[in-house]
């Protein structure tokens, strides 16, 4: 990486062209309400991630129980993949997400502390488990 030091811009090696400083932010969803224990969101994870961490865009349940909205927040991913094998995933009794009806299973053994930053509704809506639909993935937290 160098630096211009005539035009104040900033040179990235490997040929990567710097955003522009008069280009848009990109669109951030904010959520306006602290995030509550069996909420449902989505979380932006890096794309840097390496495997087996979550990257991209994805539903996730909140598992902590006391929030802010400027503070961290406790999350278990959810993923439409298929666990079988995997005794920390527990199927949920139906998809949180409005609209879609595809099965999807919470992944326990890979909880991620974000940002509220990182969290947006889901189609423009909160929606939350109920106890009973939330009780097996609690159960496996607490194993």
């Amino acid at each position: 990486m160098a630096s211009d030091t005539l035009e104040g811009t900033l040179r990235l090696a490997g040929g990567i062209t710097p955003v522009a400083e008069n280009s848009a932010p990109p669109v951030r969803h904010w959520i306006k309400a602290t995030p509550a224990i069996r909420n449902a969101y989505y979380c932006g994870f890096s794309e840097a991630a390496l495997r087996p961490e979550f990257s991209k865009r994805r539903p996730v349940i909140v598992v902590s129980y006391k929030n802010s909205l400027t503070g961290p927040v406790l999350v278990a991913p959810v993923t439409t993949q298929p666990q079988p094998g995997n005794m920390w995933a527990v199927k949920l009794a139906r998809n949180p997400t409005p609209g879609e009806t595809c099965d999807v299973w919470a992944v326990c053994n890979h909880f991620y502390t974000v940002s509220c930053e990182r969290l947006s509704a889901t189609h423009g809506t909160v929606p939350r488990l109920t106890a009973a639909e939330f009780r097996p993935v609690h159960e496996l937290i607490l194993k």
